[in-house]
């Protein structure tokens, strides 16, 4: 038996109330989740998102929607209003990208949450925690549950282009930094799992990025810098972070080179 659709409060939120109308006007015209996936050139996946309101579209998708929902601008109207309410949630967004993901690119001034242990974790954030909060305790465990990713049938690919600082730097004691480290150089056993290391002497952002390609196809990413970050899912915002990363990417060390710089990294922490 199917399972039934996912009830929708309009009144709770933007994306829910576009999830709505898309359903409401998918049925009127006796289309199903295939046939208008179909029309608008993405799988049925993306729009079984869009109208459960787990992952909103972007501008353009919402515009192709209108027109074949013959929905004479009340789609694209709301679109404003999903902008901004992704710049206020930006972080639960991209984590739902992220869970997904069939491919994910990141730059990093720190190891990456996916590739964390849990004292450098709870080290790293305790700074916006208070010493022994119970908060800090369940933010850890969340970003570790993350890391189930890497279980599935078919995990993502995971390229990541760390700045050295992230293996210099002491975030919690020598022990927590050298076990950190030996978690990358497991890591990078793994054949999905790539790092390079980005020295010193090149120049780097003030932030990380990540480059999510989901199931689909579709493309977004994510910047952010201290407590502060956006989601983007528009072609050309894309673009602009794939460069960015690119050129990062270009003055890091290979595979190899980068795991031997590790290891003189976690002799020095012991």
């Amino acid at each position: 038996m199917a399972r039934p659709p996912k009830e929708l409060t309009p009144e709770k939120s933007v994306e829910d109330l576009l999830g709505a109308r898309i359903r409401k006007l998918r049925l009127a015209l006796g289309w199903s989740v295939e046939e208008l996936a179909e029309k608008v050139f993405v799988g049925p996946g993306r729009i079984t998102q869009i109208e459960t309101a787990n992952d909103p579209p972007g501008r353009r998708l919402t515009e192709q929607l209108d027109v074949v929902l013959r929905a004479n601008g009340s789609l694209t109207e709301l679109w404003p209003l999903i902008k901004a309410e992704a710049f206020k949630d930006y972080a639960k967004r991209f984590l739902r990208a992220q869970a997904t993901a069939r491919a994910i690119h990141e730059f990093s001034l720190a190891v990456p949450g996916l590739l964390q242990v849990e004292p450098y974790a709870r080290a790293l954030m305790g700074i916006d925690y208070p010493e022994r909060s119970a908060d800090l305790e369940d933010a850890v465990v969340r970003r570790i549950e993350r890391q189930t990713i890497f279980g599935r049938p078919n995990p993502p690919w995971l390229w990541v282009v760390l700045y050295e600082t992230a293996l210099v730097q002491g975030h919690g004691s020598p022990e927590t930094m050298a076990a950190q480290i030996d978690h990358l150089l497991v890591m990078v056993g793994h054949p999905n799992i790539n790092i390079q290391i980005l020295p010193l002497n090149k120049p780097a952002i003030p932030g990380s990025i990540s480059l999510l390609t989901a199931p689909e196809g579709e493309r977004s990413a994510y910047a952010e810098g201290f407590n502060t970050g956006a989601y983007y899912q528009e072609p050309d915002d894309v673009d602009r972070f794939q460069r960015i990363y690119d050129q990062l990417q270009a003055g890091a060390l290979d595979t190899e080179a980068s795991a031997q710089v590790m290891r003189d990294a976690r002799r020095k922490h012991r």
